[in-house]
């Protein structure tokens, strides 16, 4: 069975060093390289192809965001996870939007760092516990009702939690039709209830909703 290739991107050249040596010791996983800038990463990937990279967020010239905006215009299909110091719910979201798969914290445990890892690699996301706290308190903007909090105890059908999960992992409205045999007009038309049964407005509500309801994996 192939090994899960991940690259790092930290400016740190010990802590890179350190997580290097640690990543090489984990089942199924290897280090294909070690980057010290965002930039350094983009000429790697020009001839590399990692499954997962492991990317701080605060680099020079180019943070870690800005970084995955850039892999994620001409590289798509790689994962990419932020591995940081930073716990603030704006630097979560703006992560988030900008398309990383995980969000894990340096003072993470060695089986923690094996899971998100393969999780992010499986293609699904994984947000660490200080992220999801943190996730939680971000408000929702321009609700109808006014609420900042994703409205609890709210009944979604089994259908809307099979559309919710893909959503949340990034898949289009016609990738999700083609995934579930339906229509692209009845994938939008979950969207919309979702989205009116919770009160929010965009997917970064339906994400706060699946990973409050454990459906993030």
């Amino acid at each position: 069975m192939q090994k899960i290739r991940v690259l790092i991107a930290d400016d740190h050249v010990i802590v890179a060093e350190s997580l290097g040596f640690l990543i090489d010791t984990l089942e199924g996983i290897e280090v294909i390289g070690i980057k010290n800038s965002g930039w350094q990463v983009l000429t790697f990937l020009e001839s590399n192809e990692p499954d997962v990279i492991l990317i701080d967020y605060h680099m020079p010239l180019m943070n870690g965001i800005e970084t995955t905006i850039r892999i994620r215009e001409k590289y798509p299909h790689i994962r990419i996870m932020l591995l940081t110091m930073a716990e603030e719910p704006a630097v979560i979201k703006e992560a988030l939007i900008a398309g990383v798969s995980g969000y894990i914290v340096k003072k993470i445990e060695r089986k923690e760092l094996e899971i998100a890892i393969k999780t992010v690699a499986s293609g699904k996301k994984y947000l660490s516990d200080e992220a999801v706290m943190r996730l939680a308190e971000i408000p929702n903007q321009n609700t109808p009702s006014g609420n900042d909090e994703v409205r609890e105890n709210v009944a979604i059908t089994p259908r809307e939690i099979a559309v919710l999960k893909l959503i949340v992992e990034e898949l289009s409205n016609e990738q999700i039709a083609d995934k579930l045999c339906i229509g692209v007009t009845t994938v939008e038309t979950h969207r919309r209830n979702m989205m009116r049964k919770l009160g929010v407005n965009n997917a970064l509500g339906l994400m706060k909703y699946a990973i409050k309801n454990g459906l993030l994996n």
